[in-house]
């Protein structure tokens, strides 16, 4: 009897262990770094990848990395072409960055092009994502900045600007089209001295960039957003606009904020929004150094309050202008006043719609001690 459960535990155990054989050895593939996508000639992409490569030798390791560029019909054709020219085979399981041109996702729909990355059950969904101003090819052709190949840079570049609430943190899954209740934002790269550089965000509006913004109102825009990230830094004038010395600015830092957003719709149909932001701040700079004084204290913070809400009035105004919803004022209207929304049209009626935009400001540190 005892032999009879030996071999039936035995028999179990064998069907519950799992095998090996779907396994992908690395040593067997050559993995991508960062891709990117150009407009090519007759409705084609362009597509180039930069591969990672890092061997060992004597002397320590060696971090290289490998361009290739193809003309193709899609991006699934792409990877085809690529596969054609490297040694080993095609993976984007470890892509970190995807870069997409400024004139491609200004001319066309760039989701149907990320639709192999939803597809594939290898993909890096993690991925980030950014548009470039010029080519993406231009700017994966750098190889290395440093001693960092251009897909590691460019991935820690944008990891440490998301920290510091100066871009979304956006990858390749939020921007999967389930939800379009609202528009959405991507970091906008540029070449400053031969490396690439953040200049803030590119807006969309539905699938096709509109505008951009700087990195001060992007920071702004994702404080009215409510996307504050662990550190935000903010240097604002606040005295006489005509002297340029660098007395007439404080740096502050947001400690906390609270973040209003309110869609109300009249009886006549009339669609109003009010937005307001509270925030806590910590002087980080105070060139003046007249903060002991109350009165000072009081005075700074109306003057703060107030070019804040100027500077998010304009922002807001930019938004509107774009068409750009980055606040998702559509899905609350899909959501609570779902006979409203079906009657009008959604891309005339957002740039009418009067915002009360206001921020409101507490100094609630000084110095070291809050």
């Amino acid at each position: 009897m005892s032999r009879i459960w030996f071999w039936a535990v035995f028999a179990v155990g064998v069907l519950l262990l799992c095998g090996c054989w779907d396994q992908q050895l690395m040593k067997n593939e050559r993995n991508v770094s960062i891709g990117g996508i150009d407009q090519g000639s007759n409705g084609m992409i362009r597509a180039t990848v930069s591969i990672r490569d890092i061997s060992v030798t004597e002397s320590g390791t060696k971090d290289t990395s490998e361009v290739h560029s193809v003309l193709a019909r899609s991006t699934q054709h792409a990877r085809e072409k690529i596969d054609e020219e490297i040694s080993g085979s095609y993976s984007a399981a470890k892509l970190r960055v995807l870069l997409i041109s400024e004139e491609f996702v200004k001319n066309q729909d760039m989701m149907p092009y990320l639709d192999v990355y939803y597809r594939d059950p290898k993909s890096p969904l993690s991925a980030r994502i950014a548009v470039t101003k010029g080519k993406a090819e231009d700017m994966i052709a750098h190889k290395k900045i440093g001693s960092k190949t251009i897909g590691l840079y460019i991935d820690d570049l944008l990891n440490s600007l998301e920290k510091s609430t100066t871009i979304p943190r956006v990858n390749i899954q939020t921007l999967h089209p389930l939800d379009r209740g609202f528009d959405f934002s991507l970091p906008y790269l540029i070449d400053h001295n031969g490396k690439p550089t953040v200049s803030g965000i590119a807006l969309f509006k539905g699938v096709q960039m509109t505008a951009t913004l700087d990195q001060d109102d992007s920071k702004l825009y994702l404080l009215l957003s409510n996307l504050q990230s662990k550190k935000t830094l903010l240097t604002l004038r606040v005295d006489n606009p005509q002297k340029s010395n660098g007395y007439d600015y404080v740096s502050i830092e947001i400690k906390s904020l609270k973040r209003k957003l309110k869609v109300t719709v009249s009886d006549d149909q009339q669609i109003k929004v009010k937005l307001q932001l509270k925030l806590r701040v910590s002087v980080v700079e105070d060139p003046s150094n007249h903060l002991y004084s109350m009165s000072v204290l009081h005075n700074l913070e109306k003057i703060l309050a107030e070019e804040l809400t100027d500077d998010s009035k304009e922002i807001v105004q930019k938004m509107q202008r774009a068409g750009h919803d980055g606040f998702g004022i559509a899905r609350r209207l899909m959501s609570f006043h779902p006979k409203l929304w079906k009657q009008i049209n959604w891309s005339e009626e957002y740039p009418k719609i009067p915002f009360d935009t206001s921020v409101s400001l507490q100094i609630v540190n000084t110095g070291i001690t809050e």
